[in-house]
C-alpha cells in the first residue's frame, strides 16, 4: 500500500537482531514506507501513522519501533540539552510517565552515556515541569548519536514485539518468536511442502510457520506502548488490526508437525498453540528424533547445543540434521562447532549468544 501524496509523514527507527537487517525492510517496503536507510540492527524509513500503526501489528522480524523527535548535528551537552529542551513534549507525553533515558554514542565527541542520559533527562523533566516518576506507565526515550549526529527517539512498542502474547510457558533456552520467524523466511518455505520441527521445545517455530502461512499478523493480540501516549489515534490502530484480521487465511491448508523428546514440552507447545490460534494447525507428538523415521518435507529447528547434551548425543543429532537438511532443504540453529557439511550458513544472535543457522542453499 502506497501512502497518499499529501498524508502527513513520521520518521520512524526500527530496530533489529543482527542479521535481520533485509527481512525488516521487506516488510518497510511492503507496507509502503518510503526514504528506508539499513545500518547494522537499525533501519529507519519515512511513513504514515497507519505505517506506524501497520508496523507495530505486522512485524515479525523486529525488536522495536520508535519515533525520530529529531534529528540534529550535536558536539557538546549544551546543544544536547539545548536540543531536547526545545521539544515540544507535552505533544507526547502528559508528565505523568515513568521516563526512561537510554543512550548509545558510536564515532561521537559525546561518548560518556551516563552524562548524556543525565544531560538529557534534566532537559526533558525541565520542559514537563515535572519530577521523574518512580510509578506510572513507563516510556522509554532513546538517544542515539552516530557520527555527531544525535537522533531523540520515543519508543512506541512498550515490551519487544518478540512478545506475541502467545508464549506464556517455554523449556530451556527458547527461541525468541521473531528469531523463528526469521528462520522460517530464510528457509524459503513453500507452504504446500511439510514442515517438521523434530526438536520443537515449546513449539516456537512451528506456530511462527503456521501464522507466517496464515498471513495472522503477529501483534495482533498484544498492547503497545503508543496507545497510552497523547498522540495515539484509536481510530487508526483499530482499522489496521480490522485490516489484519480480515487478510488471515483458513486453517486447515497446511502439513506443520512438532515433535520433541520431553512430554512435558509438547503439553507447553499445545498450550502456546492453542493461545496463537493455531492449535488446530500443528500435529504434535512425543519423539526421539535421532531414532525417528524420516518424515517428509523439510525441517526447521533449534536443536539443543552446549552443556544440555553429551557429546554421543551431540553427534548423534548433527549428523542427522546435516543429512537431513541437505536431502529435504530447511535449516537449523545452533552455536555447536559442526565443521565443513555441505550446507551454506548465516551467522545470527540467539538469545545473545553467536550462532549459525545451516541451511541447503538453493
Amino acid at each position: 500500500m502506497q501512502n497518499e501524496t499529501n498524508t502527513p509523514t513520521r520518521r520512524l527507527v526500527i530496530t533489529c537482531q543482527s542479521g535481520l537487517e533485509s527481512l525488516v525492510k521487506r516488510e518497510c517496503e511492503r507496507l509502503g514506507c518510503t526514504e528506508i536507510i539499513t545500518t547494522d540492527r537499525l533501519i529507519s524509513c519515512s511513513g504514515t501513522d497507519q505505517n506506524m500503526y501497520e508496523l507495530l501489528t505486522w512485524s515479525r522480524f523486529s525488536n522495536r519501533v520508535y519515533i525520530e523527535l529529531v534529528s540534529s548535528k550535536i558536539e557538546d551537552f549544551d546543544t544536547l540539552y539545548d536540543t531536547l529542551n526545545g521539544l515540544k513534549w507535552t505533544d507526547y507525553l502528559t508528565g505523568k510517565e515513568r521516563i526512561i533515558v537510554e543512550a548509545a554514542s558510536t564515532r561521537s565527541t559525546l561518548e560518556h552515556t551516563p552524562t548524556i542520559q543525565s544531560v538529557s533527562q534534566r532537559a526533558i523533566f525541565s520542559t514537563l515541569n515535572t519530577p521523574n516518576l518512580t510509578n506510572g506507565i513507563e516510556v522509554h526515550i532513546l538517544i542515539l548519536i552516530i557520527d555527531n549526529m544525535a537522533h531523540i527517539l520515543l519508543d512506541i512498542t512498550g515490551d519487544p514485539l518478540h512478545k506475541r502474547g502467545y508464549r506464556r510457558e517455554a523449556g530451556e533456552a527458547p527461541i525468541k518468536e521473531n528469531l523463528a520467524a526469521a528462520l522460517v523466511a530464510f528457509a524459503n518455505w513453500k507452504y504446500t511442502t511439510p514442515l517438521s520441527d523434530p526438536m520443537c521445545g515449546s513449539g516456537t517455530i512451528a506456530i511462527e510457520a503456521v501464522m507466517i502461512a496464515r498471513n495472522i499478523a503477529p501483534g495482533l493480540a498484544r498492547h503497545f506502548r503508543v496507545e497510552e501516549l497523547r498522540f495515539h489515534d484509536s481510530a487508526v490502530l483499530q482499522q489496521v488490526q480490522d485490516t489484519a484480521r480480515s487478510k488471515i487465511y483458513p486453517s486447515g491448508k497446511y502439513t506443520v508437525t512438532a515433535s520433541d523428546i520431553d512430554p512435558e514440552m509438547i503439553r507447553v507447545a499445545r498450550w502456546n498453540a492453542k493461545r496463537a490460534g493455531v492449535d488446530g494447525d500443528i500435529i504434535f507428538s512425543v519423539g526421539d528424533y535421532v531414532s525417528s523415521p524420516t518424515s517428509e518435507g523439510i525441517i526447521i529447528s533449534n536443536p539443543l547445543y552446549g552443556n544440555r547434551l553429551q557429546n554421543n548425543q551431540i553427534d548423534a543429532i548433527y549428523q542427522r540434521l546435516v543429512r537431513d537438511v541437505g536431502a529435504q532443504w530447511g535449516g537449523f540453529i545452533t552455536s555447536h562447532d559442526i565443521g565443513k557439511n555441505g550446507l551454506a550458513n548465516k551467522k545470527l544472535l540467539n538469545g545473545g549468544e553467536e550462532c549459525r543457522f545451516w541451511y541447503l542453499k538453493g
